[in-house]
């Protein structure tokens, strides 16, 4: 669409046989809310999502309020189940084995306590357009959440300390991470919890969530209904290859297909994941050392999730939900297999109210141990790890809350995005140091200026919509810099300028892979 707009032609290669990567709507039948999303299924309208939201309005997209949160929802811990509305923050109620001083901390005040000095930072740099608080955030992006909360560090500073409280025992980071995350999660970049938080929690008043009416996929599909060059599908790319020119406006980047055709491009922006993009041969697609290493060693997270079409919509049955009361949106919570459950928040007050529940989201460890569950033999396995979990969380009878639920079971659909060809992974989880050391790499072209990085991966707002965009922008602009100068001007005034970029950061990427692509290898003795 940015391309469209400034009138530069095009070509979209996808894959898969359907545009939109994880903007993926499961569809059981063509009925009215029969569905649930695989992908992104969300939006906090805040100032870190402006740009997709902006693109919702362009596109004219039906917008559902998202419920986050119901009361009647539920966090089963240790075998103890509590509704949300009257659930403990703190470690006792639970049954949590910790240091007494902390007995009287809730989980989130010590979560909060490590991570929203450097959020308040971040949230700053939004509101006066500056870069103060990410410069921060970054002297510290060699940590792991666990070593930055648990560890004797150096660079300790009461205002990164409210509660003197840290470093804090490994038995309180495990139980942090337990309710707070997923399971390993905070082995990741201090970084990135930083900026997940953000995501979730950004500082205003009165967040309003929203989901996209009809699945998200609805934002692609209709994105790719106003393109002037459709996209052609099933267009696996086996190699990328720079072919220079003596002339430097004649070098192009060669696409390889899997029968032996291949095709020349002025430029080309991959906005596949990147180990898919790994998985290309790259051999001579012109990369410095710098850049493939970061192809190597960036990480993507894994995410599962579990989407199962009931005979009806149980949770909102006050018959059947006598314990706590029906559910209505928002997300139950536990230490089992399934972690979180999502209620859907579409067909909400209409005759036909979604029967369709993602009877488990997970992340991290606990999605990698759902993969090895998603084939036709375990099926039935799967069936009951999730109707015990369900009969357990929501106060039912252990038999005969099992028996009921299997008695509504429709169809199960399981998907495994690290499982996934097309995506290898869900999203960007970086890890210590990838901020600081290794991310900037994909920010700048490879392949004499031609090759260029995309996609949420290369962003700074891992697993969101706004990720994808904001990497899209800075693609596009980095192509205008280097060969259609005259259309800047035009470009910002339709798309805006860019939180976190700006010209003279990319051109100084830029100069930098010029300097690393001249450098020879050395050659070993």
């Amino acid at each position: 669409m940015m391309l469209e707009s400034l009138a530069i032609k095009y070509e979209v290669l996808e894959a898969s046989d359907h545009v939109g990567g994880r903007l993926f709507t499961k569809k059981f039948s063509n009925t009215p809310y029969d569905y649930y999303d695989v992908g992104a299924m969300r939006f906090p309208d805040t100032p870190m999502m402006a740009r997709a939201f902006k693109l919702f309005e362009q596109l004219k997209l039906p917008k559902d309020k998202y419920f986050f949160e119901n009361d009647n929802s539920t966090l089963l811990y240790n075998n103890i189940l509590q509704p949300r509305r009257s659930a403990s923050s703190y470690p006792k109620p639970w049954d949590i084995k910790i240091p007494e001083s902390f007995d009287n901390l809730t989980w989130n005040a010590l979560v909060d306590n490590a991570i929203k000095p450097f959020a308040k930072k971040i949230a700053q740099d939004f509101k006066n357009n500056t870069n103060t608080g990410w410069k921060f955030m970054m002297q510290y992006d060699q940590y792991s959440t666990r070593a930055y909360m648990s560890g004797n560090r150096e660079d300790t500073k009461s205002e990164l300390d409210r509660l003197n409280m840290m470093p804090y025992p490994i038995s309180v980071v495990n139980w942090l991470e337990t309710f707070d995350k997923s399971t390993g999660s905070f082995d990741k970049a201090l970084s990135e919890a930083v900026l997940d938080s953000l995501a979730f929690a950004f500082p205003v008043k009165d967040i309003k969530w929203y989901c996209i009416d009809g699945g998200s996929q609805v934002i692609t599909d209709t994105m790719k209904s106003q393109l002037k060059y459709q996209p052609t599908v099933k267009a696996s790319v086996t190699a990328i290859s720079l072919v220079e020119d003596p002339d430097p406006w004649k070098t192009t980047v060669r696409l390889s297909f899997p029968k032996g055709q291949s095709k020349p491009y002025a430029h080309v922006i991959n906005t596949s994941t990147l180990p898919c993009l790994r998985a290309m041969d790259l051999s001579r697609a012109g990369l410095d050392v710098d850049q493939s290493t970061a192809l190597r060693e960036l990480t993507c997270g894994p995410a599962t999730k579990i989407g199962v079409k009931f005979t009806d919509a149980w949770w909102q049955d006050p018959k059947i939900m006598k314990k706590y009361g029906p559910i209505v949106g928002g997300q139950s919570f536990t230490d089992r297999m399934v972690r979180t459950v999502v209620y859907p928040s579409y067909g909400v007050n209409t005759d036909t109210p979604s029967a369709v529940l993602i009877v488990s989201y997970a992340w991290t460890n606990d999605s990698l141990r759902w993969g090895s569950l998603f084939g036709a033999s375990t099926s039935d396995q799967l069936k009951e790890i999730v109707c015990r979990d369900l009969a357990a969380m929501h106060g039912f009878e252990p038999v005969e809350g099992v028996a009921c639920l299997k008695s509504k079971w429709v169809e199960c659909s399981p998907f495994s995005w690290t499982n996934n060809p097309y995506s290898m992974g869900a999203y960007g989880f970086f890890g210590p140091g990838q901020f600081t050391q290794v991310w900037e790499n994909l920010t700048r072209p490879a392949a004499k200026d031609r090759l260029h990085f995309g996609g949420e991966m290369v962003s700074a707002r891992h697993a969101w919509v706004v990720g994808a965009l904001d990497a899209s922008w800075r693609a596009v602009r980095e192509i205008l810099l280097l060969s259609r100068p005259k259309l800047l001007d035009k470009f910002e005034k339709l798309w805006g300028p860019d939180e976190d970029c700006n010209d003279t950061i990319m051109l100084r990427q830029i100069a930098m892979s010029h300097y690393l692509q001249r450098q020879k290898p050395k050659q070993s003795a």
